[in-house]
């Protein structure tokens, strides 16, 4: 009976969250803090990180159980090797959609990790996450100090 109730409720507050939004409520949620890119987009890349990325580059791993270095190294090294968000998103896109050693910006890691595996992303979503990664703080390991 609580199976019941649980796809009853799912139902119904899927259908209110489906509901047509109003032209001008569609404008205000294409934008968020004067970036080029959507709600949406901004949503999937968190997710996207949170769940796919840090399974391998995460903040909190011990440096035992590391498979590749914490995601703020990744974007601090991509930073410092390229001199605006189009390039650094580039590079990014680069790397992630075809993992190669020449496409590595990381090159130390990369002897120390080996290449990561495609992650399968559309070069959209890839997008997506490497414009989040640009302009949003991610989460720090405990043992990286801020310069």
């Amino acid at each position: 009976m609580n199976a019941l109730k649980y796809i009853v409720v799912s139902i119904i507050v899927w259908g209110f969250a489906c509901e047509p939004k109003s032209n001008q409520q569609q404008q205000e949620s294409n934008v968020i803090d004067d970036t080029n890119y959507e709600v949406a987009e901004v949503a999937t890349a968190r997710e996207h990180i949170e769940t796919v990325c840090y399974m391998c580059h995460s903040p909190t791993a011990a440096p035992d159980d590391r498979l590749a270095p914490p995601l703020e190294i990744a974007k601090r090294n991509y930073l410092a090797a390229t001199s605006s968000k189009e390039e650094f998103v580039d590079k990014m896109v680069q790397f992630i959609i075809n993992p190669t050693a020449e496409h590595s910006m990381l090159h130390s890691d990369v002897e120390e990790f080996g290449i990561m595996d495609p992650v399968g992303f559309s070069k959209e979503d890839v997008q997506a996450i490497a414009e989040y990664i640009y302009e949003n703080d991610l989460e720090k390991p405990t043992w990286l100090k801020d310069e």
